[in-house]
């Protein structure tokens, strides 16, 4: 399977993780997005493999893409709701 919307964080160890964005979702409230993401390599996984989705809010600042944490639980319950509605899960 071929990855695009790969990008790369580093963790707490200092190692550096690729990641592959899922969605992209828009709070109808205030205009607000998420990105909804998971690592790449689960990505790849083609069946049977329960995977961990992570979730942030997305936004570009002077030109570069930024990430920052959900920290409402109006927000997180929003992606979950998108989530369950959206994602296919096996």
């Amino acid at each position: 399977m071929e990855l695009n919307n790969t990008f790369k964080l580093t963790n707490e160890n200092g190692d550096q993780i690729t990641y592959v964005g899922l969605s992209v979702v828009e709070n109808p409230e205030n205009g607000q997005r998420y990105l909804i993401y998971t690592e790449a390599e689960n990505a790849k996984e083609e069946t049977g493999k329960q995977v961990d989705l992570y979730a942030c809010m997305y936004g570009k600042e002077n030109g570069r893409i930024v990430l920052d944490p959900i920290t409402t639980e109006k927000e997180k319950t929003l992606i979950r709701t998108f989530i369950e509605k959206n994602l296919k899960v096996a």
